[in-house]
């Protein structure tokens, strides 16, 4: 049986919302990144899921105390460098982890974004049943022709994710790999919809959520 990791990059400051808006509510009871990552630990054949958290660090893991006891958490320091120096430390420890004699290999990684509340666990669970028959290609969510979010990568890209520079982020590969690559089609709504300003947020949150406290000011949700 493959093992497949799941890695979420949820590092960011989130800076139009001053506040970190992986702990806003998220329907009953949950909020974005919490919800996220039920979705993940809810797919049969994730063994292991990983998140990536940077700014607002004590923040979240003191408000997602019981939502993150069951996964690893994974501390990037250089969070200010953007997006890339998430999916870097989270490949890093994956590999190490796989390489120490108490860890377990993997036979993919999931990633996929924190802010990203859309996914379900359905679609990842298209990812989990086409990893076998992909045998070495990466397998990429598909959105009107395009590559959209998620995506599954193999072991053996991880030394070349690792070489890129980072100023265009992993995009260089998954543009030389989405030709080949077993794609997994994908709503607009789960592929490229993320929640980056408060107009989003409220625009898109289940009718459930709980009160945002305290409110924002009015002129912040557009």
């Amino acid at each position: 049986m493959l093992q497949i990791n799941a890695l979420i990059l949820a590092a960011g400051e989130a800076r139009r919302f001053g506040r970190p808006k992986q702990l806003l509510p998220w329907g009953a009871d949950e909020t974005i990144l919490s919800h996220v990552i039920r979705q993940v630990r809810a797919t049969p054949g994730i063994v292991t899921t990983n998140v990536v958290l940077g700014a607002w660090f004590a923040e979240i893991t003191s408000g997602l105390k019981t939502s993150l006891k069951p996964v690893n958490v994974i501390r990037n320091y250089d969070w200010q460098v953007g997006m890339f120096s998430s999916l870097k430390a989270g490949l890093k420890q994956i590999a190490d982890r796989g390489k120490s004699a108490s860890g377990s290999g993997s036979d993919g990684i999931i990633i996929l974004l924190g802010d990203m509340p859309f996914i379900t666990t359905e679609t990842l669970s298209r990812f989990v049943a086409a990893a076998p028959e992909a045998g070495s290609r990466p397998l990429i969510a598909s959105e009107a022709g395009r590559p959209a979010h998620p995506y599954l990568i193999r072991p053996a890209h991880i030394g070349e994710i690792l070489s890129l520079s980072g100023e265009s982020g992993i995009r260089p590969f998954i543009q030389k790999e989405f030709p080949e690559a077993g794609k997994i089609e994908v709503e607009k709504s789960v592929g490229r919809r993320d929640i980056d300003t408060w107009k989003g947020y409220f625009d898109n949150r289940p009718a459930d959520s709980a009160a945002v406290t305290p409110d924002p000011p009015e002129f912040d949700r557009t």
